[in-house]
């Protein structure tokens, strides 16, 4: 398999692990402006779980995080039988036209993702989405869209609307930063911790959103 086909299946397995742990989370039908989201806030903490995200690069959109190649995957997942969609709708809204939909998964897409958890890559990615939905579920409803937009990569001085933010270099990645941070202040309790530093770090922009 080429590089640029193992990428390929990469990012649809990423996109298809996070539509089931949303379905266990209860966070289904989840509509594509936070699952966007919530794609963002995993893409930023995945060097602390070594995992390789399905990009390195989101567009800093004018409606929030936005990623074009998720949303090919997803959109391929669906024609493929493997993901859902529903209640398409088209909702103009100050920034233009924008088409709005809900997203689950199916019951074929249950069972490949069964088969992919029983793989050692499958696995280890499952597990870290798993960690970042059930950590981001628990966030107050309320703030679910607002805590990425408060992401300090997404929100740092100098970042404008239609710029890309990069995740090429784990050292000015600003998420594991303050993760660091958190530990240093508590070694004894967060020191190889992953859980407890996403939980921390999203609990952390939940108190800075709005």
């Amino acid at each position: 398999m080429s590089s640029g086909a193992l990428d390929t299946v990469r990012a649809r397995t990423w996109v298809l692990l996070a539509l089931d742990a949303c379905d266990r989370a209860g966070l289904t039908p989840i509509t594509k402006f936070r699952f966007h989201r919530l794609i963002f806030l995993s893409n930023c903490l995945a060097d602390l779980f070594r995992a390789t995200p399905p990009s390195r690069q989101v567009l800093k959109y004018k409606r929030g995080p936005f990623y074009p190649d998720v949303q090919w995957q997803i959109d391929r997942l669906i024609t493929m039988g493997l993901a859902s969609v529903a209640n398409i709708n088209l909702e103009p809204d100050r920034h233009g036209p924008w088409m709005e939909a809900d997203y689950g998964t199916t019951p074929a897409g249950i069972i490949l993702t069964s088969n992919v958890r029983a793989t050692s890559l499958g696995l280890a990615t499952a597990r870290y989405i798993d960690e970042v939905v059930f950590a981001f579920a628990q966030i107050h409803e309320k703030k679910l869209n607002e805590i990425a937009l408060r992401e300090l990569n997404y929100a740092a001085p100098g970042i404008a609307d239609g710029a890309l933010i990069t995740f090429e270099n784990a050292q000015s990645n600003q998420a594991t930063i303050k993760t660091d941070e958190f530990e240093r202040v508590a070694p004894e309790v967060l020191a190889h911790r992953t859980r407890e530093k996403i939980q921390l770090y999203l609990r952390y922009l939940e108190a800075e959103a709005i």
